[in-house]
């Protein structure tokens, strides 16, 4: 029986069988992979730490007729305080839901697993979820090409920093007062531009590495509202 290993991040769990897990895994240099674990919902199942919600771990997984099956998992990084806080468990919820609805069959993900990592490891130590949730949310769009322009108007290439306090977004990117009623665009401050314009602009390192206020990461998150809207049109459950 051919066998593979992977290192993989649980985005969804699911029950099958009596006993059975189906696990969503994002997968370092497989992308997406649906397998099975097999009695992982039985109390002492040798897979029922890594057949978890968000944990990390390796897997020797053996393949079936059209599917894989867990033959081995390591965990490597569980993220349990998530569970013990309601604010980041929401926000993780957020994180992986994003990219469950997303994610493509033989899809090379392996930026999006180091984002998805880096956020879910910012997140069990941040006291303000909103922040790395705003993060993860556009550097997922720079990921995968979606990024907004945020140095100048889009139709008429004005800097930024000529314009006064009549700044909107739309999917593009910023637009002055003067292009604002040609297409779907919400308000957006000076402040929340540059914050956006230092999340895409740095690593996922050092991106998480800014100060914002209560109504800047409000803002940011209504851009990535409509960016997320604009290009992929479907209903996030937890983000709320």
């Amino acid at each position: 029986m051919k066998t593979i290993e992977v290192r993989g991040l649980v985005l969804r769990e699911y029950e099958a069988g009596e006993s059975d897990k189906r696990l969503l895994l994002l997968c370092k240099e497989h992308g997406r992979l649906l397998v099975n674990a097999r009695g992982a919902r039985k109390p002492k199942s040798k897979y029922i730490a890594s057949a978890q919600l968000f944990v990390y771990s390796d897997f020797v997984l053996a393949e079936g007729r059209g599917f894989y099956s867990v033959n081995q998992a390591q965990v490597i990084e569980s993220f349990y305080d998530l569970r013990t806080d309601y604010d980041r468990l929401s926000a993780a919820h957020i994180i992986v839901e994003v990219c469950e609805k997303t994610l493509l069959e033989a899809s090379e993900c392996d930026d999006l697993l180091l984002l998805t990592l880096k956020s879910l490891q910012n997140l069990t130590k941040s006291d303000n979820p909103k922040k790395i949730t705003g993060v993860f949310l556009m550097r997922f769009f720079s990921f995968h090409g979606l990024e907004p322009r945020t140095d100048e108007c889009v139709i008429c290439n004005r800097p930024v920093r000529e314009m006064n306090d009549d700044i909107r977004i739309g999917a593009e990117g910023s637009v002055c007062g003067l292009h604002n009623s040609d297409f779907y665009t919400i308000p957006v401050s000076k402040p929340a531009l540059s914050a956006i314009s230092f999340i895409l602009q740095n690593p996922p390192a050092q991106a998480f590495k800014f100060n914002a206020n209560e109504n800047v990461l409000d803002e940011i998150h209504q851009v990535a509202r409509l960016l997320w809207m604009t290009h992929f049109e479907r209903n996030v459950k937890s983000w709320t």
